[in-house]
């Protein structure tokens, strides 16, 4: 029987396919990570459904699902030396996951939390293309600014906690689809960041923004709390330096010796006296030929900044890139509150709030602007007024925002003061929120506000504040 005649060409065809198949293949099997801690009810769930016992040293890939029971524990260390952690009655995808050190805009990391508690601490893919990074869960997207943060979530709520860094929460939505990658911005949008680090982010309802919930009323339901951590999971690293002693603030001590110093000075007795002698009659004055000019006072000292904010990419304007959340997010600030245009950033170090009197404030920067839509127009605010009582640990305060087209809007808000010197809004006016801060030993605060009116508009404002 004749054998078909299968041409060179063919056959190098063929050869080539195989090839390519081949490479398809090795390269969809690269690894993510791998497992470096398993104990207790732990499994991986193949894409035929089924689960299997999965062990310590296993490679893990992208499209794989882990699985905890209840007394499961999964620690993932990445390829890129990012780390994860499963917790206790879990559920984990590992949607994608690639590295490209040479060309960090290859990056891709996005995570599933279907349900129960993780940890991600970033790597060096997530740390060079933070916008490549997505953590989501029925609820929300999380997006990072280089973070070790805890998540928890199950189909009715999220919470997250920030141990170091900060995060975007922002619910899933038509402006923040599940499918896309990186942090959302959106006027839901709510940023963490490790200076609350025992307080966390809420959010219950796709249709709201997320909640803080500060450290006080966090303990018994924190992400951390509900599932703790392993001994086997890395310390968290803090982000700032403990508080003095006690909380004592050491420059009120260097004023308490000033002060001595200066009374000792004053009370020193002074030599004996000279015996009174009879001076000499004066000489005639002189003439005047010329007034001396006039002595001028002395300049008036303004306190520097401690706070700043800077716009959201979509709302820089040509030649104000100055006013970018990129050029505001500096070393030494720390990004903390914000609404659909600004971020509220802090200066960063250790924060002692008083805890007696009551001070009146003076706004001395502000920024206003009307939404319509995604359309701005500037706003002005009058009218302003801010109380703070320390010992109480409340405020109170009021403005008025006027823009042209629209009536005078008025913004007023009470609330607490925390002891990490947050400013949260509880009684506001209408369709309002209002949060904010206070520097270290509450000479200055600033706050951001937003108050939704009728149709598509909104009003979005920041400002700063003195004693």
């Amino acid at each position: 029987m004749m054998q078909p005649v299968v041409s060179t060409g063919w056959k190098k065809w063929v050869a080539l396919v195989c090839m390519t198949v081949s490479s398809a293949y090795a390269l969809a099997a690269d690894p993510a990570g791998s497992v470096s801690f398993v104990i207790g009810d732990a499994s991986v769930v193949g894409e035929d459904g089924k689960a299997r016992a999965v062990a310590r040293g296993e490679n893990i890939n992208a499209g794989q699902l882990l699985e905890t029971g209840a007394t499961g524990h999964i620690h993932l260390r990445m390829v890129d030396g990012a780390f994860v952690s499963i917790r206790p009655q879990s559920r984990l995808r590992i949607e994608d996951y690639r590295y490209d050190a040479g060309n960090p805009e290859n990056n891709r990391i996005k995570f599933v939390l279907e349900k129960g508690v993780a940890r991600s601490i970033t790597g060096r893919a997530g740390e060079a293309s933070r916008q490549n990074y997505r953590l989501n869960t029925p609820l929300a997207a999380i997006g990072i600014r280089g973070t070790d943060f805890v998540v928890q979530a199950n189909a009715d709520i999220t919470r997250v906690t920030v141990q170091s860094g900060a995060v975007v929460m922002t619910p899933l939505a038509a402006d923040c689809l599940a499918s896309s990658l990186g942090p959302c911005k959106s006027a839901a949008s709510r940023v963490l960041t490790a200076a609350m680090r025992d307080a966390y982010l809420e959010l219950r309802n796709r249709n709201e923004a997320p909640l803080l919930v500060p450290a006080e009323k966090a303990l018994e339901s924190s992400p951390n709390t509900v599932a703790p951590p392993r001994p086997e999971e890395p310390r968290a690293t803090a982000d700032k330096q403990a508080k003095p002693a006690n909380n004592v603030d050491t420059r009120d001590a260097v004023r308490e010796v000033a002060a001595a110093d200066i009374k000792n000075r004053v009370e020193t007795p002074t030599a004996t006296p000279v015996p009174e002698v009879t001076p000499p009659a004066p000489e005639p004055t002189p003439p005047i030929t010329s007034i001396p000019p006039p002595v001028e006072p002395p300049p008036v000292v303004v306190e520097p900044a401690r706070f700043w904010w800077g716009r959201y990419s979509p709302y820089v304007q040509a030649g104000q890139e100055h006013t970018s959340f990129n050029a505001v997010n500096q070393p030494g600030r720390e990004p903390f509150f914000g609404n659909a245009v600004f971020s509220l950033f802090r200066e960063s170090g250790t924060l002692v709030v008083p805890n007696s009197g009551v001070a009146k404030f003076k706004l001395v920067e502000s920024e206003a602007i009307v939404m319509t839509g995604n359309q701005l127009a500037a706003a002005q605010i009058t009218s302003p007024s801010l109380t703070i009582d320390f010992a109480q640990r409340r405020f109170d305060t009021s403005l008025t925002v006027n823009s042209d087209g629209i009536a005078p809007v008025s913004i007023a808000s009470s609330g607490e003061v925390t002891h990490q010197g947050l400013l949260l809004g509880k009684t506001n006016t209408p369709d309002t929120k209002l949060n904010g801060l206070l520097s270290d030993g509450g000479g200055q605060a600033a706050y951001v506000f937003e108050r939704a009116l009728s149709g598509n508009q909104s009003i979005q404002g920041v400002t700063r504040w003195t004693r």
